[in-house]
């Protein structure tokens, strides 16, 4: 917090020192473009696609007319009270062949890209059987790669 004498302690000639910020993001992401069910607790599901994929989550690109599908009353998420919505979708352990990965997420929150799609950003809550090393493995690889 600045005084009367120096309102603004964290810049330097009225521009923001950004050098100290710290990188908030627990996991790096990797671009991807898989296709995803995504189903809500309802039974009701569509098929989208990755935008990208951490070991804690994902960003599933919906159009906006098929997102009301999956979250019709609840286009405003609250932390405290998340949207449960369950996913399916493949990873490549080798270049022939593809597991399956099914998981429980939390929408961490929706964004609108532009007029007709939309962003969810997803965090992975549970996965069943081996599905998060199948996702730790995939992402392992393309982060080496790179």
């Amino acid at each position: 917090m600045g005084s009367a004498l120096n309102p603004f302690p964290s810049t330097l000639d009225g521009l923001k020192n950004m050098g100290g910020k710290p990188n908030l993001r627990q996991q790096q992401r990797i671009s991807t473009r898989l296709p995803v069910t995504v189903i809500n607790l309802e039974g009701k599901s569509l098929t989208c696609q990755t935008a990208n994929l951490s070991r804690a989550g994902m960003m599933v690109e919906c159009e906006s007319d098929r997102i009301d599908t999956l979250i019709s009353d609840r286009r405003t998420i609250a932390p405290k009270d998340p949207v449960a919505l369950d996913v399916h979708f493949s990873v490549p352990v080798v270049t022939v062949q593809s597991v399956n990965v099914t998981a429980r997420c939390h929408v961490v929150h929706v964004r609108r890209i532009s007029r007709k799609i939309f962003h969810l950003g997803l965090q992975f809550s549970h996965f069943e059987g081996n599905g998060h090393d199948y996702v730790d493995q995939y992402v392992s690889r393309k982060l080496a790669k790179d």
